[in-house]
């Protein structure tokens, strides 16, 4: 793989990541402005956890997409 195709993968990961980031963000400032609670202060230790292990789960099943091809 030649280096200005392997940036410009990374670079497309890091704008799609920002982009989701920034909707998540949005999405948890929007439930706070509705009710006048914040949405991320009513999350526990254990929301938390689920939520790194989803991600963990995600990143697994694309790297075994990659694989297959």
């Amino acid at each position: 793989m030649k280096s200005s195709n392997r940036s410009v993968i990374i670079l497309t990961g890091v704008l799609a990541g920002a982009f989701l980031g920034g909707i998540f963000a949005w999405m948890a400032s929007k439930r706070e402005a509705e009710d006048g609670n914040a949405a991320v202060a009513g999350l526990g230790p254990s929301d938390y956890f689920q939520l790194g292990i989803s991600v963990l789960t995600l990143a697994r099943q694309f790297g075994s997409m990659l694989n297959q091809g």
